[in-house]
């Protein structure tokens, strides 16, 4: 595999090397939507089985 780069006198010149130069903000987004939409479904997930866990018990004071 050959890059074409056979030195670096002219490193300013060259552009981003890298894949999907450009959609850094995209990718941020994307994954900022994902953390968020996981978050709030692991809420709900998790206020469900405590409820199921605990039901509808109610403490009553200690005599």
């Amino acid at each position: 595999m050959h890059t074409g780069v056979t030195g670096f006198e002219k490193l300013t010149e060259m552009g981003a090397i890298y894949p999907f130069h450009g959609d850094e903000m995209l990718f941020t987004l994307a994954i900022l939507a994902f953390f968020i939409a996981f978050f709030i479904f692991q809420i709900g997930m998790e206020a469900r089985h405590h409820k199921t866990i605990i039901g509808n018990f109610t403490a009553s004071p200690a005599e």
